[in-house]
């Protein structure tokens, strides 16, 4: 069994591939598989975002609402991940795709309109977001990165339990890293290898 924990911006695109690329190996080797989306928040991340903007670093109000609209946007997907693991993936990927995709503006309207979208309980999901257990969720996640040693986001750590006690850290998460890990660790599913020969060699059946 595969452990990944995959450390991620909740308003980066390349975080968005990252678990894009997790996603399919979920969907290739989905017995052999456990993941989590973990959101990271530190320093560096606004120094980024701001540098990406070409805005004053040094600017602190604008600090402080880059800073918030960050973590308003990670106590949404926290908020989210009550309703089940599934509906908070849902709704994350709906709130990047909207703003990364669609250049839409983050906004309570916004967060909401994709909660009522992806079918969560949408008074519950209003309440949890402004709440002290997402708050202190969010603060149980960046304990977790610190003991991981995880500073920067798209970061994933890999356990395969049945090989080592110790994980592996991926700075870059893509489809051939991902691929070369299962590889290396003997986990590369026999469900995706029987479909690949199936395609390479189909079976007829003589009536």
């Amino acid at each position: 069994m595969l452990e990944v924990y995959l450390f991620i911006n909740p308003l980066g695109s390349r975080c968005m591939k990252s678990e894009q690329c997790i996603l399919k190996l979920a969907d290739e080797i989905f017995d052999h598989i456990s993941y989590q989306f973990i959101p990271l928040l530190t320093p560096q991340m606004i120094d980024q975002q701001l540098k990406c903007d070409q805005e004053d670093g040094h600017n602190l109000s604008l600090r402080n609402r880059v800073f918030q609209l960050h973590y308003q946007a990670i106590l949404d997907y926290k908020a989210a991940l009550f309703q089940g693991k599934k509906r908070g993936r849902q709704f994350l990927m709906a709130l990047q795709d909207a703003l990364i995709n669609d250049d839409e503006r983050y906004c309570d309207d916004l967060v909401m309109s994709l909660a009522d979208d992806t079918h969560l309980d949408v008074d519950m999901f209003g309440e949890d977001r402004r709440s002290d257990i997402a708050k202190r969720a969010f603060q149980a996640d960046q304990r977790l990165a610190s003991e991981m040693k995880v500073d920067a986001p798209s970061t994933a750590i890999l356990y395969n339990a049945d090989v080592s006690d110790y994980g592996l850290m991926l700075n870059d998460v893509t489809d051939q890293t991902l691929f070369e890990v299962c590889e290396n660790q003997g986990l590369l599913a026999n469900q995706a290898l029987a479909k690949q020969k199936q395609e390479d060699h189909p079976t007829f059946h003589i009536l």
